[in-house]
């Protein structure tokens, strides 16, 4: 009975993001499951690559998140292949660790673009066909602990995330009554290809020394939540904010 709650057996899930870290944890997660998976990233050679890597259920389609015309395509195309029952929005970007006063338009453009409006349109695109089909469906967005607690020298980030978990809140209520579920989970920091750069520099040791479980997260941290909101585990859940973030959030 608890293999069948969790399992994601004959379901198709579309992943942004999938290529490394977070995204790819939570493909293999999918795949272990029963599912097929359907995984994206901006570079063509290293989305063929990683969808190789994880074997038959895995597909690749290269997409810039931050390109409405390409997500519009990449949707368009995964429903040739049969229809999505489950979206992770987990692609991302953030092109700077500085203060704010420092961060220029064009930064802020592309972080809204990939982190809130990819999102945001993956989901619609996504949504707009399962609902001319009646079919049901969950939708996961990878938010941060940047949208609940404010992070020095992310402005711009926290603020894309925080714009991001109130998206998921308003599209779960207004799909709620069709069928389509929308949760969130909000990783803390979390050691991925993303990250390493910031966690090797200075500030690395202070952002380790605020976490209260004493150690950063690791992709494999989140599969669990991603696989709950994703199965029929979840099927009361929709609207919610799942904070993953080793108690960094209590401090």
């Amino acid at each position: 009975m608890t293999e069948s709650l969790f399992s994601l057996e004959g379901k198709t899930a579309l992943i942004t993001g999938g290529t490394r870290g977070i995204g790819y944890a939570i493909a293999r997660t999918f795949i272990d499951a029963g599912a097929r998976v359907i995984i994206t990233g901006r570079s063509e050679a290293g989305t063929r690559e990683a969808a190789a890597s994880l074997g038959a259920q895995a597909i690749g389609k290269p997409c810039d998140n931050g390109d409405p015309a390409q997500i519009a395509s990449l949707v368009e195309e995964c429903w040739q292949i049969g229809p999505v029952d489950v979206v992770v929005n987990n692609a991302a970007t953030n092109a700077m660790y500085r203060r704010a006063e420092f961060v220029t338009v064009e930064e802020w453009d592309n972080v809204f673009a990939v982190n809130l409006r990819g999102a945001y349109f993956t989901a619609i695109e996504v949504a707009r066909r399962l609902l001319a089909e009646s079919r049901p469906g969950s939708v996961i967005n990878v938010s941060s602990i940047g949208g609940q607690v404010p992070l020095a020298r992310l402005g711009a980030y926290c603020a894309a995330k925080a714009g991001m978990d109130q998206m998921t809140k308003v599209l779960a209520l207004e799909w709620a009554d069709r069928g389509i579920r929308v949760n969130g989970i909000a990783p803390g920091w979390t050691e991925t290809d993303f990250t390493s750069d910031l966690f090797e520099s200075r500030h690395g040791e202070g952002l380790r020394a605020d976490i209260p479980l004493g150690r950063l997260a690791a992709p494999a941290d989140m599969v669990g939540a991603a696989l709950y909101l994703a199965s029929d585990a979840s099927g009361y859940t929709t609207g919610s904010i799942m904070l993953i973030d080793g108690g960094r959030a209590l401090r």
